[in-house]
């Protein structure tokens, strides 16, 4: 079975079944980079003294580093042919994101379910003395499942977001590809922004030139991830 037969099956054609999926992109950029400012209040939160561990530390540098790339292709969802090339290197940039938000919740269920040892055992030592212990077991027990299931359900949540936004982005590629079958006008754009690009100086300069190469990288590796 190809690719394609593949992505068919399971990618939606609309957004929660009735809504376009160019609304439901731009709702789920919009969630996202909601989400993502949460990460520089989370490097900030250093300030008020909180404390941080590495993984809290690289997860919110991480949502600082994908946030521009969610509000560019927000911002030129509209605006051919760049919708193309930003929407496929923010595609690529979600997909890594949901991967690594992943990681990040079996971490906790981990952590979390670590903790709980803990505190089982510092519990069954204090059985001896509290009459109590029935009742704090029980009140453990529905926060761990309250939060396991919140954890999953947002989990979910984000895979079909993904899906979402890889079902448009794969629609506008091939649009893209049959647009440029019969007129070069896509490719004249991207030249225009390449000389545009080649002219800015400085930091500035070098910034723009590398994610315009990301921009164009990425646009290739999904077409021909989508017509394999």
């Amino acid at each position: 079975m190809s690719v394609g037969s593949t992505l068919n099956q399971i990618l939606p054609v609309r957004f929660l079944g009735f809504i376009p999926l160019f609304i439901g992109v731009e709702i789920v950029l919009g969630i996202s980079i909601l989400n993502k400012a949460g990460g520089v209040y989370g490097i900030l939160s250093i300030i008020t003294g909180h404390p941080l561990n590495f993984w809290q530390w690289l997860y919110n540098i991480l949502a600082i580093f994908t946030l521009p790339f969610y509000i560019s292709a927000l911002i030129h969802l509209r605006d051919k042919p760049r919708n193309v090339r930003k929407l496929s290197l923010a595609t690529i940039v979600y997909v890594l994101d949901t991967a690594i938000g992943i990681f990040y919740t079996l971490y906790f269920i981990y952590f979390w379910f670590s903790s709980e040892d803990v505190s089982s055992e510092e519990i069954e030592k204090r059985a001896e003395v509290s009459s109590a212990l029935s009742s704090q077991s029980a009140s453990i027990a529905r926060e761990l499942y309250v939060t396991l299931s919140t954890t999953i359900v947002i989990s979910a949540i984000r895979i079909y977001f993904t899906m979402v936004i890889v079902s448009f982005t794969r629609a506008l590629l091939k649009q893209d590809v049959n647009e440029n079958r019969y007129n070069d006008s896509s490719r004249t754009g991207d030249d225009d922004d390449e000389q545009e690009v080649n002219a800015s100086k400085g930091v500035l300069g070098e910034w723009k030139k590398f994610v315009f190469e990301l921009e164009i990288k990425s646009k290739e590796v999904l077409t021909a991830f989508f017509r394999g």
